[in-house]
């Protein structure tokens, strides 16, 4: 019997230990913001209008920094969400401010959790929903080349992830192997739509219609008037070497 509540009281204190090792890599930490960073990664994958920031750092300057709003990170002080928290933050001198640290296998896991996070939180526009396309395609050739598995990279699973069409998602590949430069610039600053891209790239591909030239009529005007030609000199009796040598 003892042995048994011997046993039992490890068992509880082990899980009582995880429960707390959990709850402190996930507590709300106050932090100097020296000790986080961007990773354009994460960064790039959604742009931090200025508008914004300006908005989050008058708000702060009256009411300080939402602690229900803390940045999460990496353990390594990646800023994974709220980059505008802390560009604002720091555009005011705020010299601590709270986070969340997050632990993950790999880099691969800390973006999807991110892109689970932002598609939760925000209606995205077409040139977010394109660069997280793009984002996930990386992370698709980055688990073949590693011998992992792809299927979460299959197209419906990208259409889950980003609440889009298989459809949209077929589109989005195609634009990003045939769209030139200037097209998928275009499309990454908002200017126009997925749907308006693709349609551009499918244009270009149609055959022009090849429009009779001057050349090729005159030629035709020519023609006809030798077959008028022959059939007059016939007419007269002329044989057809006669009428070869004449022409």
């Amino acid at each position: 019997m003892k042995f048994f509540n011997k046993k039992f009281g490890t068992s509880f204190e082990a899980a009582k230990q995880n429960i707390q090792n959990k709850f402190d890599s996930e507590r709300i930490q106050m932090v100097a913001i020296s000790n986080l960073k961007f990773d354009k990664d994460f960064k790039e994958l959604f742009a931090q209008e200025p508008e914004k920031v300006e908005r989050i750092a008058h708000d702060m300057k009256e009411h300080g920094f939402d602690k229900s709003q803390p940045i999460i990170a990496t353990k390594d002080g990646s800023i994974l969400d709220g980059n505008s928290r802390f560009m604002a933050a720091n555009q005011i001198g705020i010299k601590y401010v709270p986070v969340v640290y997050k632990d993950f296998a790999d880099k691969n896991e800390a973006l999807k959790y991110e892109l689970h996070l932002q598609l939760d939180r925000r209606n995205l526009s077409d040139s977010e929903v394109f660069a997280m396309f793009k984002k996930l395609e990386e992370m698709k050739q980055s688990a073949k080349s590693e011998g992992k598995s792809t299927e979460d990279f299959t197209d419906a699973k990208l259409a889950e992830q980003l609440k889009k069409s298989e459809r949209q998602v077929q589109k989005m590949r195609e634009l990003s192997k045939k769209a030139d430069e200037q097209t998928l610039d275009k499309v990454a600053s908002g200017k126009i739509t997925i749907n308006q891209a693709y349609s551009e790239i499918k244009k270009a591909e149609q055959p022009k219609e090849t429009k009779p030239n001057e050349s090729s009529s005159i030629n035709k005007s020519e023609f006809f008037k030798g077959v008028k030609f022959a059939l007059d000199e016939l007419a007269k009796g002329k044989t057809a070497e006669e009428i070869l040598a004449a022409l």
